[in-house]
């Protein structure tokens, strides 16, 4: 069974020393990238276009998935997805649809999430 643990004594876990070579922290969005997302996903849930979301984090990418009604299952309209890396001219951030189109992507967050302001069309 598990021990239950008063939110006041927890401490997280220290990383583990000898941990595999090659592992890496997860990339995450930042606080002003993250503020960018949820003011367009605020707009979008007021309008009733959205109404949840889930964050996934990795070794090489962070992404935001936009669901549209969480009824039928983790089924997301939308990812928002950040790589460690530029991905070339392409650049490092991309909405991506649910069935893996490109709908926009670049080097700066803000430019990549004004595909928000009007209808998405995919590339």
């Amino acid at each position: 069974m598990a021990e239950v643990v008063s939110i006041e004594d927890f401490r997280p876990a220290l990383p583990r020393k000898g941990a595999r070579q090659g592992d890496s922290n997860p990339l995450a969005f930042d606080r002003p990238e993250l503020d960018l997302i949820l003011q367009i996903y605020g707009r979008k849930v007021v309008a009733g276009e959205w109404c949840d979301y889930a964050l996934d984090f990795a070794p090489e990418r962070a992404s935001f998935l936009v669901m549209r009604h969480t009824g039928r299952g983790p089924d997301y309209q939308y990812q928002v997805v950040k790589w460690r890396t530029g991905r070339g001219v392409a650049g490092r951030y991309a909405v991506i649809s649910r069935t893996g189109h490109v709908v926009r992507r670049g080097t700066r967050l803000s430019e990549v999430l004004k595909v928000f302001d009007g209808r998405p069309r995919l590339l």
